[in-house]
């Protein structure tokens, strides 16, 4: 870095003598950008574009700096702007990765899914495109995608990685595990400084699909350790908790997977669970309701209210739940559940503990649906 700092120096000494040198100015934001000093790129940039205002290159320079400033909006704005006027591979990714960054997955796609069987096509930009369709909800076409860009990328850790996760989703599970086995091989191989996060939520997420709590638990510490703000880690993590009951813990580390990811309902179910497991009926419901308040047609949340009912004696307002959920979901096992409750059959705490576990457990779980569907 030091050299390219020495480098970066010496070039803006040059520039100083001649200022409107295209090719000095282009290396001076380059440089600036290698050197991680992004707004000192921007200051060329700026000076570059008050000479040369419509200059395509520079321009491009401009959203790069956006990039390296994690000012996506801006970023894109300008790089779509360049985009309309020179179609360009590094310019549509850049774009894409912009769009990623908003939360735009189906324009990233859009912008990067010509150049797929370009033979410039980088890992990155294969990655990206798998991400966006994963992010899209179509993670069937992210793993057909996946396995027909590894042909051209090979064995890259990230683009494996991505792909894995997607297979996951996708419930191909055998896949998505020699996938994930084979991003965490590639990256060890290669010397990388992490393992890459994707293939270690995969890994704690199919460890959890076995009731493996404690390989799970591995897996998701190192990818919390990579992104402590990576919420579908946490309730991974609080799910294998869980299964260990771990109550405490479990409760901890989903009130910070609902943090991260206020939306995702099987986190607020996983965390109710956790709470009601520990006798903590109120904060059950607050739970169960905030599930409730995401989406009031899924039934296992129904369920959900209607055990808490249950357990504060009251039948009428169970019963009530207990209808809403068997009727959005006739399989709700917290339905079931509840009428348990009601029948005196989890009256011994100990025995309701158990029950609640093994329910946690199973293939299709307390929730409805398998542990790894809550991760999703």
């Amino acid at each position: 870095m030091q050299d390219v700092l020495q480098q970066l120096a010496r070039s803006e000494s040059y520039l100083a003598a001649d200022p409107a040198n295209n090719e000095l100015l282009a290396r001076v934001i380059d440089l600036s950008l290698v050197a991680g000093e992004a707004e000192r790129a921007e200051r060329h940039v700026r000076d570059a574009l008050q000479r040369y205002p419509e200059d395509a290159f520079f321009l491009a320079r401009l959203g790069t700096v956006h990039l390296a400033r994690r000012q996506w909006a801006e970023a894109a704005a300008v790089l779509s702007t360049v985009m309309a006027r020179h179609a360009d591979i590094n310019l549509a990714y850049n774009l894409a990765y912009a769009y990623v960054w908003l939360g735009r997955y189906a324009d990233a796609y859009a912008g990067l899914a010509p150049y797929a069987d370009a033979a410039q096509l980088t890992a990155p930009m294969a990655t990206l495109l798998v991400r966006a369709l994963h992010h899209m909800g179509e993670p069937e076409r992210a793993v057909a995608l996946a396995a027909r860009l590894q042909q051209h990328c090979g064995n890259d850790a990230m683009l494996l990685a991505a792909a894995s996760l997607a297979g996951f989703d996708a419930d191909q599970l055998e896949q998505a595990q020699q996938w994930s086995e084979a991003a965490l091989a590639a990256a060890s191989a290669a010397g990388a400084q992490g393992l890459p996060l994707e293939a270690l939520v995969t890994a704690g997420s199919l460890a959890l699909a076995r009731t493996d709590s404690d390989a799970a638990s591995s897996y998701f510490q190192q990818a919390l350790a990579a992104n402590p703000a990576q919420g579908r880690s946490w309730s991974g993590l609080g799910a294998a908790s869980l299964l260990r009951n771990d109550l405490a813990g479990a409760s901890e580390q989903l009130e910070q997977a609902v943090h991260h990811m206020p939306d995702h309902i099987g986190s607020w179910h996983l965390l109710a669970w956790s709470r009601l497991l520990a006798g903590q009926i109120d904060s059950a419901a607050q739970a169960f309701q905030a599930a409730l308040d995401l989406d009031r047609n899924f039934g296992e949340s129904h369920g959900g209210m209607a055990v808490v009912h249950a357990h504060r004696g009251q039948r009428a307002q169970a019963e009530a739940c207990i209808e809403r959920a068997l009727r959005l979901d006739a399989d709700g096992l917290s339905a079931r559940y509840a009428q348990m409750v009601l029948a005196g059959e989890t009256a011994d705490p100990v025995r309701f503990r158990a029950l609640a576990r093994r329910l946690l457990s199973t293939r299709r779980g307390a929730l409805g649906q398998n542990l790894g569907d809550l991760l999703k």
